[in-house]
Order: C-alpha cells, then structure tokens, then sequence
C-alpha cells in the first residue's frame, strides 16, 4: 500500500469528484451530502464511510452548509482494496439513516486514529512520511473491518471465525501491553496456535508481522509523549518499550526521518506566521 495523499474535506458548494487511477476512502463525520457514484445515488447523512475503487466516476455534493470529515487516496500496490461486490453493499449501507450508530467499535477506533493523523499532519506535528507509515496500518486495519462487516450475515448472528477472534485477542494484547517484552512465543500461546503460522497470519491479515505491528505502537505512543510532555527522550523510551535509547532513536529516524530530539525542537519552534 502507498498512500497518495490525505486531508480534511474542504468542499466547494458545486462538490468534488472525478476519474481518478487509485483508490480514495471519504469519511463525513458531519454534514449531509450526496455520492453519485457509476450509475448510482446515494443520500449520505453522517456519518458515513464511503469507499471509491480506481478508475471508477464520482461526484460528492455537499447539501448542507459545510461538511466535516477526511479524504484518504491510496495506491494498494500488491494489498488488495475490496472487491467490487463488497465495495457495493458497503456503500449502500452508508446511505441508511442509522449507517454510522451501527459500526462496532473497532470500526470506529480506526477512523478516530485517522482522523487524529491527518489533523496532526495539517498541524505540522507529522511529516508526511511519518504520516503516511502511521496511515497504512490503520488503512489496512479500516479496510479489514469493512470487509468483515459486509461478509456477515445481515442478522448478525453468524459468530466471528475462531482465528479471527484468537488474532484479534492477540491484537488486543499487544494494544494494551505494548510497553513489555512481548514474543512470538507468548502470542502464539495467547491465540493457541504456533509461532510460525502466528506470524503467517498476522501478515496476511494486517500487512505486517506482530513486531512489526508491536513497533509501530511503540512509536505512535513515542510520538505522543514526545510532542505532549516534557519527558526525556530516555524516559520515552524506556516507557514505550523499547529495548534502549540508541535503539529507539534509530527505529524513530528510520520511520519519522529525524531524530527525536530534532522532531520535538522543530514541533515546538513558533510558526513563522506568528
């Protein structure tokens, strides 16, 4: 997956839209608005998540004063998007009055963290290739739920598959105790399966491995106390879980493109405007 670019809505009264060859997801937090999408319409009240395969036409109309929200394209490179069929039915549920009061959890916790990257960005606390790293794990995520949602039965009551449930008590785990030493061997016994095909699963069904995804929680928690506290770049460190401070300097450049002391001292500098 690369993300093209990101934003929040700023639509003119005639709407916004087009041909376009990537993909773009359109979140409208609040605000009605209308999709016309192929050789359909929908009505959008908020909110609502809309997605847009490639290369197909779209027209957004805003009908009511002012819409609030974000707009993500993305080029899925070997990820896969949806299937046109499950980007369908998804879409029409949007045009429901009550679309976005049934999304579970999770569904929303992904948006909120997109929502809260893209405002960060526009800030000038992000640069984008931070930015955009933070974005693909929960683009992959949003999209994985989606697809769940539109595969259920339209009762409900069908349970989630039992790997689905082990991974995502995995996922959880590691939310929640991102600042332990966790391994493989201790996931795989959390999900009961072994290390091998723990490890095969993850990446196929978030793109990355469990340390990969463990790091990125490490730095998005990093990037937190970094640009909240006053805390030391050591102390971060150690909080957040990693191994040592030389590692975890090189693991943040890596990923954000500078230091974390560079990082804090640029966020913190007056804008020159002011």
């Amino acid at each position: 997956m690369r993300i093209r670019e990101y934003g929040t809505l700023k639509m003119q009264p005639s709407g916004a839209g087009g041909v376009h060859p990537y993909h773009e997801i359109l979140y409208i937090e609040s605000g009605d608005s209308e999709l016309q999408w192929m050789d359909r319409c929908y009505r959008l009240p908020a909110p609502c998540l809309v997605l847009i395969p490639e290369n197909t036409p779209h027209w957004l109309t805003p009908r009511t004063p002012e819409l609030l929200g974000w707009y993500l394209e993305t080029d899925m490179e070997s990820a896969p998007f949806l299937e046109y069929d499950a980007v369908l039915s998804w879409n029409q549920r949007q045009s429901r009055n009550d679309a976005g009061r049934s999304w579970p959890q999770p569904l929303y916790a992904c948006i909120a963290a997109v929502s809260s990257i893209v405002e960060a960005y526009e800030r000038g606390e992000l640069l984008a290739p931070s930015a955009h790293r933070l974005l693909e794990w929960d683009i992959q995520k949003l999209l994985f739920l989606v697809k769940l949602i539109v595969s259920a039965p339209a009762d409900n009551v069908q349970p989630t598959p039992a790997i689905d449930k082990q991974l995502y008590t995995a996922l959880r785990y590691m939310e929640r105790s991102f600042k332990n030493n966790i391994t493989i061997e201790e996931l795989a016994g959390i999900c009961h399966l072994t290390p091998s095909y723990v490890i095969r699963l993850f990446k196929q069904t978030f793109g990355a491995t469990p340390i990969q995804y463990l790091q990125e929680l490490r730095l998005k928690a990093a990037i937190s106390y970094l640009g909240t506290t006053d805390m030391p770049i050591q102390d971060i460190a150690e909080t957040t879980g990693f191994a040592n401070l030389h590692y975890f300097s090189r693991m943040f450049k890596q990923k954000v493109g500078e230091s974390p002391t560079a990082w804090r001292k640029r966020r913190r500098e007056p804008s020159s405007g002011s």
